[in-house]
C-alpha cells in the first residue's frame, strides 16, 4: 500500500483559515484509532479548542506504541509526517534531523490520523539497515521536534519528578552527536543525576534549554529518574481497518462540538 501524498508537503491555504478538524482534509485510509489513543488525544485537547501540543501528542504516540500520521503546520506549509514507533522509524518528505524546516519553533498540529502507508520492513545491506525512500530514523525527529519544536517547557510525564539521569545515549546517534553545551550536560547526565533547576544552571543552559533536552532525551528512551524508568509499557496498540474514520471516532464515540484549531 502506498499515498504519494503523505510525502509531499502542501500549502496551508489549501485547508483555508477557518477550517475545522474534519475539514482539515478527507481521511485517507480504511484504518482507525484504537480507543486508547482516542481517549489520550482527547485528555491532550486543550479546552479552549486549540489543538493539542505538538510534543505531547508525539509523546502519546510513543507512550502507546501505536503509529500515527501527523499534519503538522510550519509557516505556511503543512508536512505530513508518519511515525512507526516499532521499527522506530518515521515518513516524512525529508529527514528534519538533517534538515529542519525554518521557523519549527512555531509548528502546530493541525490533524492527526492512522498511516495511509504500513511501517516498511527496511532491507539489510551488510551490517548497515537500508531504508526505503522517504523513511528515517524516529530518533532524530524526536531530536528536532525537542529542541528546535514550539514547546519549551518540560512534557506532562516529567513534571512529578524532580530528578533524571541519562543511559546508554550512544544508542541514539542524535543525542550522541550532540556539542557543546548540551553535549556537556549529556554527558553530566550519564554519570549523576540533577534535576532540572541545578541543569539550568550549567554552561551554556538556561531553564528553556534544560526543559528541551530533557524532552528529548525522554523521546528517545534514555532518561530515568532515580525510582527507575519514566513509562512503563502499558499494553499495544488495538486499531482495526474495518470502517473510514478520523479523531474523533466517528460512528463509535458520540463527538465534541467542533471546536476551530485556526486563529482568525
Amino acid at each position: 500500500m502506498d499515498d504519494p501524498d503523505d510525502t509531499v508537503p502542501r500549502p496551508l491555504f489549501e485547508s483555508g483559515p477557518d477550517a475545522e478538524w474534519v475539514d482539515a482534509s478527507a481521511p485517507r485510509t480504511m484504518s482507525v484509532l484504537s480507543p486508547v489513543m482516542i481517549d489520550a488525544l482527547r485528555r491532550l485537547a486543550p479546552a479552549d479548542g486549540e489543538a493539542p501540543d505538538l510534543l505531547e501528542v508525539v509523546a502519546c504516540c510513543l507512550r502507546l506504541r501505536e503509529p500515527l500520521l501527523l499534519s503538522v503546520a510550519v509557516g505556511h506549509w503543512v508536512w505530513p509526517l508518519t511515525l512507526y514507533p516499532h521499527p522506530w522509524l518515521y515518513r516524512a518528505p525529508v529527514d528534519w534531523w538533517q534538515a529542519p524546516p525554518a521557523g519549527l519553533w512555531n509548528a502546530r498540529l493541525l490533524a492527526c490520523e492512522p498511516p495511509a502507508v504500513d511501517a516498511p520492513t527496511p532491507a539489510r545491506g551488510g551490517r548497515k539497515r537500508v531504508l526505503p525512500p522517504c523513511h528515517y530514523p524516529l530518533g532524530g525527529l524526536l531530536w528536532s521536534l525537542a529542541l528546535l519544536g514550539p514547546r519549551q517547557g518540560l512534557l506532562r510525564a516529567l513534571s512529578d519528578h524532580e530528578l533524571f539521569r541519562v543511559i546508554d545515549p550512544d544508542r541514539e546517534p542524535a543525542a550522541a552527536q550532540s556539542s557543546g553545551a548540551l553535549g556537556s550536560a549529556v554527558a553530566r547526565l550519564r554519570d549523576a543525576a540533577a534535576g532540572l533547576a541545578e541543569i539550568a544552571r550549567w554552561p551554556g543552559m538556561d531553564p528553556m534549554r534544560a526543559a528541551r533536552l530533557l524532552n528529548g532525551l525522554y523521546l528517545q528512551g534514555l532518561l530515568v529518574t532515580q525510582d527507575g524508568p519514566l513509562d512503563r509499557d502499558i499494553g499495544g496498540p488495538a486499531w482495526s481497518d474495518t470502517v473510514p474514520s478520523r479523531w474523533p471516532m466517528q460512528g463509535t464515540y458520540v463527538p465534541p462540538p467542533p471546536r476551530r484549531w485556526f486563529r482568525r
